[in-house]
């Protein structure tokens, strides 16, 4: 596999074992940010400090992977086809429009399109899925 990009973390290890943090990510990155209503919002649904409470698994052997990018710009562990993870279940998409309690993300009309929603998965999410 080709060098990482900086907002990946890998740590690979000899146990059989991968522990991948989806959803730790906080970067924004430049080219999105603005069409946020606000940064903190942006970053409401993070899981806060999950990688720092399995600091330990390195030491075990386990593979780590964690995006540093924020699950509202792109969430690498959603199905990219739209279907649903959890079925009748309050969810967000690849790129999420609203938060787990439907708060608009976007300002008006800066919403990705289907154009941006497919570099966001070139960029960023394809990259976390080769690394897994």
């Amino acid at each position: 596999m080709n060098a990482l990009p900086d907002w990946l973390e890998l740590h690979r290890g000899d146990a059989p074992l991968i522990i991948s943090f989806p959803h730790t990510g906080t970067e924004l990155p430049e080219e999105v940010a603005d069409q946020f209503v606000s940064p903190w919002l942006a970053r409401r649904d993070t899981d806060w400090w999950v990688h720092q409470l399995y600091d330990f698994a390195q030491s075990l052997g386990a593979t780590t992977l964690r995006t540093a990018i924020s699950r509202s710009v792109i969430d690498v562990n959603r199905d990219p086809s739209g279907a649903s993870l959890y079925p009748g279940q309050n969810t967000t998409g690849l790129c999420p429009l609203t938060t787990f309690d439907n708060q608009p993300l976007y300002a008006d009309g800066a919403a990705p399109d289907q154009a941006q929603i497919a570099v966001r998965r070139t960029r960023w999410f394809d990259p976390y899925h080769a690394a897994l």
